[in-house]
């Protein structure tokens, strides 16, 4: 992954030929890049034209090579300090996010074992097969949870590793 600021005002379609090596590519994995580079960036919102001095990430793209990537110097430190306080931000929306998604879960899970519920659910066996559905796939959301957290956290931490080699 490389970060770059834009020189000049310009479009999608130019900053992905810019930063990827586009020629030669079909049109389908031209598409590919430039929705891997929007999806790099939700920052941008829906901006026809991104100004200059905007920030850009360049995602790696499976199959398609970067363009001879800018000097790191093309990020002011300003905006690498900003952008470290971004991380910040980001990393403590995700552990409020993944607190609250793992509290509804639980919530779930204790309704499901409530006393009325495995009570009606011992006479209507429907309700007994459809709360083990529901257990099963709450432990399962919980584990999906752990392990998009984990994975979350490390590309924060490796985004930070990476601002951190880019300060003068």
């Amino acid at each position: 992954m490389q970060f770059i600021t834009t020189k000049a005002p310009t479009t999608l379609t130019a900053l992905t030929q810019q930063v990827f090596d586009t020629h030669g590519l079909k049109p389908a994995d031209a598409e590919q890049a430039q929705a891997a580079l929007r999806a790099a960036n939700p920052h941008w919102g829906d901006q026809a034209e991104l100004p200059a001095g905007t920030f850009v990430i360049v995602p790696k793209v499976p199959g398609i090579q970067a363009a001879a990537s800018q000097p790191a110097e093309a990020v002011s430190a300003a905006v690498v300090g900003q952008l470290k306080q971004v991380l910040v931000a980001a990393q403590a929306v995700l552990e409020l996010s993944i607190a609250s998604e793992k509290r509804e879960i639980e919530t779930s899970l204790s309704l499901a074992k409530s006393r009325d519920l495995v009570g009606l659910a011992i006479e209507t066996p429907e309700l007994r097969d459809l709360l083990a559905q529901v257990n099963e796939q709450a432990k399962l959301q919980l584990e999906q949870i752990a392990a998009n957290q984990a994975e979350s956290l490390q590309g924060l931490a490796q985004l930070e590793k990476e601002l951190g080699s880019l300060n003068p």
